[in-house]
């Protein structure tokens, strides 16, 4: 069982570095990433990537590109004014060029940090802009993707934080940052663990030998995670949170916990990149991809060591099929 050391604030105060785009109508989205950064004791910075325009039949004038510019700064100016002054000033930056490439290399110089987008509706289905691949592709130490029509937080904090869990130290690498966001926000901590399927496979109807061997694995996955959520709970139990634990032994990992945050009246789901079958190669799991994709609150994904790599697998958030269901990964 690992250790998890929290202190009241963390060591590395983690700062909010949210690419804004210009679409983005009201700002209740961004008190998210405003109350995250003051709970992880840092700072929040509103972005802007200004492009210039593609294929231009004429050279950009300068005299344009200025003044454009000097809007763009009021407009960041604008957001950052309101906001909640209760939750720290917020600084407001703004870059210039491809908007993926610029995210990029103002995250590298950054890793430590958290990178967050807002994520807009199109025809009835959340779109990945530039801005959101930008932030998905870059290399900080989480991301954090706030639906667009969020409410804003409640004045007096998150309620409820989920984590799902999964048996493995890569999920459980979520559980530091969660714990200091549940300290500051005073939050009740709800531990979700997922039991695997038994797995056997099925040619026409299973025999009664099959169906009590698979209804034997079931009971152990079972309490091999009622055990595992137990450990995790009393190695917290230092800490001082209300903190809960639940598990799920049955159905799509993915769209249980998507029922789990609706049914739970969740404020914040954090979860690692990568589960128990994680691959090192790939940035994160087929759940936390599904579920950054659909869920309706925020969702602040923890990298794990080594999971840095091409972000690319973030990319297929509309897949419909089931995987492994066994925790936070694909």
């Amino acid at each position: 069982m690992a250790d998890y050391p929290v202190a009241d604030r963390p060591a590395h105060a983690s700062d909010v570095i949210v690419f804004a785009e210009e679409t983005l109508g009201k700002t209740d989205a961004i008190k998210h990433a405003q109350r995250i950064s003051n709970a992880l004791g840092g700072q929040l910075i509103v972005a802007h990537v200004m492009v210039p325009p593609q294929r231009a039949a004429s050279p950009i004038d300068p005299v344009d590109w200025d003044i454009s510019k000097q809007e763009t700064y009021a407009w960041l100016a604008s957001l950052s004014r309101s906001l909640d002054p209760a939750n720290g000033d917020a600084k407001v930056q703004l870059l210039e060029g491809s908007c993926i490439d610029q995210i990029a290399a103002h995250m590298a110089d950054r890793q430590s940090h958290i990178a967050a987008a807002v994520r807009s509706r199109g025809a009835g289905r959340w779109r990945l802009s530039d801005t959101v691949v930008g932030v998905l592709e870059s290399r900080s130490a989480a991301i954090l993707v706030i639906p667009e029509d969020a409410p804003p937080p409640e004045p007096n904090g998150y309620k409820t934080i989920l984590v799902p869990l999964d048996g493995s130290a890569r999920a459980e690498s979520a559980l530091p940052t969660a714990v200091a966001l549940a300290k500051a926000e005073a939050a009740e901590l709800l531990l979700y663990y997922v039991a695997p399927p038994p797995g056997l496979t099925e040619f026409g109807m299973l025999d009664r030998d099959a169906a009590k061997l698979s209804s034997e694995v079931q009971k152990r996955n079972t309490l091999a995670g009622q055990t595992h959520l137990t450990k995790v709970k009393n190695s917290l139990a230092p800490y001082g949170l209300n903190i809960s634990t639940h598990i799920i032994t049955d159905g799509d990992a993915r769209r249980a916990l998507m029922t789990a945050v609706d049914r739970e009246a969740v404020d914040l789901l954090v979860m690692a990149t990568h589960g128990q079958s994680g691959h090192s190669d790939v940035p994160a799991g087929d759940v936390a991809g599904f579920i950054l994709g659909r869920a309706d609150v925020p969702v602040l994904l923890v990298r794990n060591d080594g999971s840095r790599s091409d972000a690319r697998a973030f990319l297929g958030m509309t897949s419909e099929g089931v995987r492994q269901p066994s925790g936070t990964d694909g």
